[in-house]
C-alpha cells in the first residue's frame, strides 16, 4: 500500500478500515532526508534480518537487494506503515516493523510479474473468501474482506477496481511470508518470492520480537 500506516495490515476488519482510512503520511516524515551512514548501516541491517527471520526465497532476496531502494524513516520504531514507490523503484517504511516490510517488498516484487496474472490471482482469492477448510480460516477471513467489503464500515474492498496489487500485497503480509497459511491455489503466485516452508517449522511471526 502506497502512503498509508501499515500497523495491523488486516488482522480484523475493523483494525483493517482504521489503517486504511488514517492519514497519509506522517506529518514529520521527511522523505527526501538522506540517511546518515550509521543510518544506512541500520536499515541493510534491518533488511538482513528480515530475510533471516522469514522465507524470502534466495532468489527474491538478491533480486530486491539489487534492483530495490530500501529506506527506513525511523530504525527506533516499529509501528508500521510504509510505500512502494514504482517510478523511484523505491521502498520506504515509516518505521522498522516486519509486517510493513514484508507486504512493501511484495508489492515490488509483484509490480511488474503481475502482468497477465491479474485476473488469475483475483479469482485464486475469490476462491479463497468461499474458503471452508479451517486451516486456511486467517486467509479465508482476509480474502472476504477484499472481495466483498465491509459495508457497513465503509469499505468497498479491492474487487471493485480490480485491484491485485494490494490483494497480493495483503495475503503477502497476512500471512507474514509463510504460504503454508494459503491455499495450494494461492500458493503458486508467491514462489519464487517465498519457500515452503516444512510443516513442523514455527511460524516465523510467532518468534519473531514484533509484528
Amino acid at each position: 500500500m502506497r502512503n498509508r500506516p501499515l500497523s495491523a495490515w488486516l488482522t480484523s476488519p475493523r483494525r483493517f478500515l482504521a489503517w486504511l482510512f488514517s492519514p497519509s503520511i506522517p506529518a514529520d516524515t521527511d522523505l527526501e532526508r538522506r540517511p546518515s551512514a550509521a543510518e544506512a548501516t541500520g536499515v541493510a541491517a534491518f533488511l538482513v534480518d528480515v530475510f533471516t527471520r522469514f522465507p524470502f526465497n534466495p532468489v527474491a532476496r538478491k533480486w530486491l537487494r539489487e534492483n530495490i531502494r530500501f529506506e527506513i524513516g525511523n530504525l527506533n520504531s516499529s509501528t508500521g506503515g510504509g510505500f512502494w514507490h514504482p517510478e523511484e523503484k523505491r521502498v520506504y517504511l515509516y518505521t522498522a516493523q516486519y509486517e510493513a516490510a514484508i507486504h512493501e517488498l511484495a508489492h515490488a516484487w509483484w509490480h511488474t510479474r503481475r502482468l497477465g496474472q491479474e485476473d488469475a490471482l483475483i479469482g485464486a482469492v475469490q476462491r479463497a473468501a468461499s474458503e471452508s477448510d479451517p486451516a486456511y480460516a486467517r486467509i479465508a477471513g482476509l480474502a472476504r474482506g477484499y472481495i466483498h467489503g465491509l459495508p457497513e464500515q465503509g469499505f468497498p474492498g479491492f474487487l471493485t477496481d480490480r485491484n491485485d496489487w494490494e490483494m497480493y500485497a495483503g495475503l503477502a503480509s497476512g500471512c507474514m511470508a509463510d504460504i503454508r497459511l494459503l491455499p495450494p491455489y494461492l500458493r503458486p503466485f508467491y514462489v519464487g518470492l517465498f519457500d515452503l516452508l516444512p510443516p513442523d517449522a514455527p511460524w516465523p511471526a510467532a518468534i519473531a520480537p514484533h509484528g
